[in-house]
C-alpha cells in the first residue's frame, strides 16, 4: 500500500513536470511565432516594399521622363518614346500592385491612398503625353516645366510614404525587442514557478519517503524484536521459563563436538524430582506445576555462567550441560541443586525417604573422543540417574571418564 502511494506521488510529480514543460513549449512556442510574423512585418512588410517605392520613383525619372526629354530632342522617335513610356507605366503599376500586395495598417492606408491617388493622376498625365506624341497633328507642344512639376510632385509623395515606412520600420524594430525581451521574461518566470513547484513537491514527497522509511526501520526493528522472542519461546519451556528439549539437542551436539575440538571435559546432569507422580496425586497437578517451577528458580539461581545450560527435558526430568569447567567443580555443582532442593523444604507427604521435596541427580564428565556417540554420554547419566534412585534417591551420582 505504501509502495503504491509512493508511485502515485511520483507519478503526479511527472505530470506536473511534463504538464509544466507542455506550458513552457506552447509559451516558447507562440513568442516564436509572434517574432516570427514581426520579423515578416519588419523586412517583407518594410523593406522589400521601400524597394518597390524607390524602384517606381527611379522608373519615373530614368525611364519616362528620360525619354520625354529624349524625345524632345529628337533623339527618340514618337513610337519608341510612347512605348518606353507604356513600358514603364506599366511597370510602375506591377511595381505598386506588389507594393499594396503587403501588410497594411489601418493607419497607413491614408497614405496609401493619397499616393495612390497621385500615381494614378500622374499615369494620366503621361497617358496624354503618349496620345501627343502619336498625334502628328498636335498644335502645341508638350511642356517639358509641367512634366517636372508633375515628377517632382510624385517623387515627394513617394518620399513621404517611404519616411512613413521607415519610421513604421523603426517601430516594428522596438516592438520587436519588447516582445522578445517579455518573451524571455515570461519564459524565465513560468520556468521559476516550474521548478519551485517541482522542488517542493520533490521535498514533500521525499520527506513523506523519509518518515516512512524511518517507519519502516522501526517496523523492522519491531519484528526483529518479535521473531527473536518468537525464536525465545521456540526454544523455551512454557511451564518453568527454562530451556526446552528442543533447544537441549542443539546445544548438546554443538558442545560435545567443541569439546571434541578443544579437547576440553563435558559435563551433562540428569535431574529427576524424586517420586513426583505422588505429588501430583497428593497435592493435585496445579501445585505440582508449582513444585516444577520452584526446581527451576533453583537451577537458573545456580547456573549463572554463559556456559551453563539448564533444561526442562520433559515431566519431572531436568538436564544440565556445564562447559569450562572441570570435573570437580561440576560435581560439586550437582550436590548444589540437590542441597539448594531440599533446603525449600517443599513438603511432599507422598515421598518414601523424606517429607520435602528433593531430587536425585545423576551426572558424567567426559572428555570426548572421536570413537565416542553422543548418546552414550546420555546413556551415562542415564544409569547414573537410576543408581542414585537405587541407593535411596536425595543423591548424586557421579562418574568421571577423563
Amino acid at each position: 500500500m505504501k509502495s503504491l502511494k509512493l508511485k502515485t506521488k511520483l507519478l503526479y510529480l511527472l505530470l506536473l513536470v511534463g504538464f509544466g514543460l507542455v506550458v513552457v513549449g506552447l509559451i516558447g512556442y507562440i513568442n516564436i511565432q509572434n517574432i516570427k510574423r514581426n520579423m515578416d512585418t519588419l523586412y517583407f512588410g518594410s523593406l522589400i516594399p521601400l524597394s518597390d517605392l524607390n524602384t517606381i520613383t527611379a522608373t519615373y525619372h530614368n525611364n519616362i521622363a528620360s525619354s520625354v526629354y529624349r524625345w524632345s530632342h529628337q533623339l527618340l522617335s514618337d513610337e519608341q518614346a510612347s512605348e518606353t513610356i507604356m513600358q514603364g507605366l506599366d511597370q510602375i503599376n506591377h511595381l505598386w500592385s506588389d507594393y499594396l500586395s503587403h501588410h497594411k495598417r489601418p493607419e497607413e492606408m491614408a497614405y496609401v491612398n493619397y499616393t495612390e491617388t497621385q500615381i494614378q493622376s500622374i499615369g494620366n498625365y503621361f497617358s496624354e503625353v503618349r496620345s501627343l506624341m502619336n498625334d502628328s497633328s498636335r498644335s502645341h507642344p508638350i511642356s517639358l516645366m509641367t512634366m517636372d512639376e508633375n515628377i517632382q510632385s510624385i517623387h515627394s509623395t513617394i518620399a513621404q510614404l517611404i519616411a512613413y515606412e521607415n519610421a513604421t520600420a523603426k517601430y516594428e524594430h522596438s516592438m520587436l525587442l519588447a516582445q522578445y525581451e517579455n518573451a524571455l521574461l515570461q519564459l524565465v518566470f513560468f520556468l521559476g514557478v516550474i521548478l519551485a513547484l517541482v522542488m517542493g513537491l520533490a521535498w514533500i514527497i521525499f520527506s513523506r519517503i523519509e518518515v516512512q522509511q524511518q517507519q519502516l526501520i522501526a517496523s523492522s526493528e519491531t519484528l526483529k524484536h518479535l521473531n527473536l522472542k518468537l525464536e525465545q519461546a521456540s526454544y523455551t519451556d512454557s511451564l518453568t521459563s527454562l530451556f526446552n528439549r528442543r533447544y537441549f539437542n542443539i546445544v548438546y551436539e554443538r558442545e560435545f563436538k567443541r569439546a571434541l575440538r578443544s579437547n576440553t571435559p563435558f559435563v551433562f546432569m540428569m535431574i529427576d524430582i524424586d517420586f513426583f507422580k505422588q505429588y501430583n496425586d497428593t497435592y493435585g497437578h496445579l501445585q505440582g506445576d508449582t513444585a516444577l517451577q520452584a526446581v527451576a528458580k533453583v537451577l537458573r539461581n545456580a547456573l549463572q555462567r554463559p556456559g551453563d545450560y539448564p533444561f526442562r527435558l520433559g515431566g519431572e526430568e531436568f538436564g544440565i550441560i556445564l562447559t569450562d569447567t572441570d570435573c570437580a567443580n561440576a560435581h560439586s555443582m550437582g550436590e548444589k541443586v540437590r542441597a539448594a532442593i531440599e533446603r525449600l523444604k517443599i513438603e511432599h507427604k507422598g515421598s518414601k525417604i523424606l517429607p520435602i521435596l528433593s531430587i536425585s541427580v545423576g551426572g558424567i564428565c567426559i572428555t570426548p573422543t572421536v570413537d565416542m556417540s553422543e548418546d552414550s554420554l546420555i546413556h551415562a547419566a542415564d544409569t547414573n540417574l537410576y543408581a542414585a534412585k537405587e541407593r535411596g534417591r536425595n543423591q548424586v551420582m557421579f562418574s568421571n571418564q577423563l
